[in-house]
């Protein structure tokens, strides 16, 4: 058996739909489950959650989360011309939730999906191949970010979210996307930003202390403060690499001085940052409660007098700071 045989599935009777014109001359992809895989493919650097447990990832993320609302803040901030037949590329695309935001959000546009994870993109084009609105607009590739394989100068947008704080190296991703990209067009990216993290760590700080206060240190929720306050630690410093850097799954949290940075290195003229939430009332618990539920902590109770010490957070950091201090930000690149 061929190594790439070992972790992809077998060839389907139904072909997927492959884009002309977009891979550069050299590369080769072979069809799988509907979509096309890099025949030089592999798991490196890839987690099981990505690959034998995808299953339970796509569960966790697939329906829970507002892509479509997401997504719309995204191009509004952009200002991306919706009726205009643009070819997108999606990176990170997991199995399908922004692709099919994308594509309902832009209805002339072909949308290109990508994942490093084919058990993902098998679930992604699964879905869409029971649509026949999405069956003739969507593409998928499963590849490396890191390496070249798009050609140059094709896609008019480039979205991506929760992706690139997964990858070793963020330039080197980017650069290749860059480089595909069309002169005038966007990089769209939904990311940590290290401000709004650090602020959640000294929330984190505030929630542990009164639980332990009052005798609940084994508390499922204290033992979450402990872990995410060490986990935001261990991913500060971008692009500084760590002994633990390549054992991480979420490595980095990105800040606006590196974006200035990134957007030099992938000759774009700006990076601009914009809060991920449309209404920061409650931004801070918001994100208090999305934790809970992708840490499978979703069912656990939350004392009312934790949600008091998160709730004073978001009564008393004003909406300005807010802006700057979001957990999530958008970053656009602008070619």
């Amino acid at each position: 058996m061929r190594f790439i045989d070992r972790f992809l599935p077998r060839p389907s009777e139904t072909a997927g739909r492959q884009e002309p014109g977009l891979l550069r001359s050299n590369v080769r992809v072979v069809e799988r489950g509907g979509y096309f895989v890099h025949s030089d493919w592999s798991p490196s650097g890839v987690t099981d959650q990505f690959l034998l447990d995808a299953g339970t990832y796509h569960d966790r993320y697939f329906d829970r989360l507002d892509f479509l609302g997401l997504a719309d803040q995204c191009l509004a901030a952009a200002a991306i011309d919706r009726s205009a037949p643009l070819r997108v590329l999606d990176i990170g695309s997991g199995g399908g939730s922004s692709v099919f935001a994308l594509a309902k959000l832009l209805p002339n546009a072909n949308v290109v999906a990508s994942d490093i994870s084919p058990q993902l993109l098998g679930k992604l084009t699964a879905f869409s191949a029971t649509r026949a609105e999405l069956r003739s607009r969507i593409s998928a590739y499963c590849f490396d970010l890191h390496r070249p394989f798009f050609e140059a100068n094709v896609f008019d947008l480039v979205f991506g979210s929760a992706i690139i704080h997964h990858l070793t190296d963020p330039l080197a991703a980017l650069r290749h996307v860059a480089h595909s990209l069309k002169p005038g067009g966007r990089i769209i990216i939904v990311e940590p930003m290290e401000a709004g993290s650090l602020l959640l760590t000294t929330m984190y700080e505030a929630v542990l202390v009164e639980l332990r206060h009052r005798g609940a240190a084994d508390h499922p929720i204290a033992r979450l403060m402990v872990a995410m306050r060490t986990d935001i630690h261990a991913r500060l410093g971008v692009p500084i690499r760590k002994p633990w850097t390549e054992h991480l799954d979420d490595k980095w949290v990105f800040n606006r001085p590196y974006l200035s940075d990134l957007a030099g290195g992938l000759h774009c003229r700006s990076a601009e940052v914009f809060a991920s939430q449309a209404d920061l009332s409650h931004v801070y618990e918001e994100s208090f409660r999305s934790l809970l539920a992708d840490s499978g902590n979703g069912n656990v109770e939350i004392p009312e007098y934790v949600l008091s010490i998160v709730r004073r957070f978001d009564a008393e950091i004003s909406p300005g700071l807010k802006e700057h201090l979001c957990p999530t930000g958008i970053v656009i690149f602008r070619k």
